[in-house]
């Protein structure tokens, strides 16, 4: 079956030849954004497979910061802008 003028064979992966990765490289990057995995063959027999890379873990600034005296009180400190 055909998808997007891609020829994609039946199965748990999509597949692509060499030449339609080529002409079709916005297409297959794409597909690979929104989470699937694409097979890459050249005269039939896979040459590679183009995965997402693994999303990020959200950075946690948990135990991090180290809070030592009273910092929300006035200190009495004069400041002055400079001219």
């Amino acid at each position: 079956m055909k998808a997007d003028g891609i020829q994609v064979y039946s199965g748990p992966m999509k597949t692509m030849t060499v030449s339609e990765a080529e002409t079709g490289f916005a297409r297959l990057l794409r597909w690979v954004e929104s989470g699937e995995e694409v097979e890459i063959t050249q005269h039939q027999q896979p040459v590679a497979k183009v995965v997402p890379l693994p999303k990020p873990a959200a950075a946690s600034l948990a135990g991090s910061v180290l809070e030592e005296g009273d910092f929300v009180s006035p200190t009495g400190a004069r400041w002055e802008a400079a001219s």
